[in-house]
C-alpha cells in the first residue's frame, strides 16, 4: 500500500499551477537509516525526482515534507510537457507507453510527466517529443539520468 507524501512547492510567477504535491511512496528499510521512501510515479512538479528513487524525508507538524534527500537515484529519467495552447497530446502521449514509458496526466493543468526507463532509449523518446507542435508543447528533463 503506498504512502502518500505531500511536496510543498515554490510557486514564482504563478508556477507551478499548485500549491503542494502529493506523490506515492513505499516504504523500504535502509541500513542504519530511517526509513527511505521510493518513487513509485514520476512527479509533475517535484525537480530532481524519478521513479524509483528512494528518499529520506524530514515532515513537519503539518505533514509536509520540509525537506528531502537522496538514499539512492535510479536510472529512470522524468520528462515533463507543459501544454501552452490547445493540442492534442493523446496520440503521443501512448506512442510513449508503447516505448514502455509510463505517463502522469493533469490536463486540467496542462501538466504531463514521463517515466523514461533506462530499457527505452532517450532518442527514441526524443523523436517522439519532437512531433508536437513546439508553440504548443514545451518539454523540460527535471531529472535526466539516461547517458548522452
Amino acid at each position: 500500500m503506498p504512502v502518500w507524501l505531500q511536496f510543498p512547492l515554490e510557486i514564482e510567477e504563478g508556477w507551478p499551477p499548485v500549491a503542494v504535491e502529493s506523490l506515492p511512496f513505499e516504504k523500504v528499510p535502509c541500513e542504519g537509516m530511517p526509513n527511505g521512501y521510493r518513487a513509485l510515479t514520476a512527479p509533475l512538479y517535484v525537480r530532481g525526482m524519478s521513479v524509483g528513487d528512494i528518499i529520506m524525508v524530514q515532515v513537519d507538524a503539518a505533514g509536509l515534507v520540509q525537506s528531502w534527500r537522496h538514499l539512492h537515484q535510479s536510472s529512470h529519467s522524468t520528462v515533463w510537457l507543459l501544454r501552452m495552447r490547445a493540442t492534442e497530446l493523446d496520440l503521443g502521449l501512448e506512442a510513449l507507453r508503447r516505448l514502455g514509458c509510463h505517463t502522469v496526466s493533469a490536463p486540467q493543468l496542462s501538466s504531463y510527466a514521463i517515466d523514461v526507463p533506462p530499457s527505452v532509449a532517450l532518442a527514441q523518446v526524443d523523436a517522439i517529443i519532437d512531433t508536437f507542435d513546439p508553440e504548443a508543447v514545451a518539454a523540460a528533463f527535471p531529472s535526466l539520468r539516461h547517458p548522452d
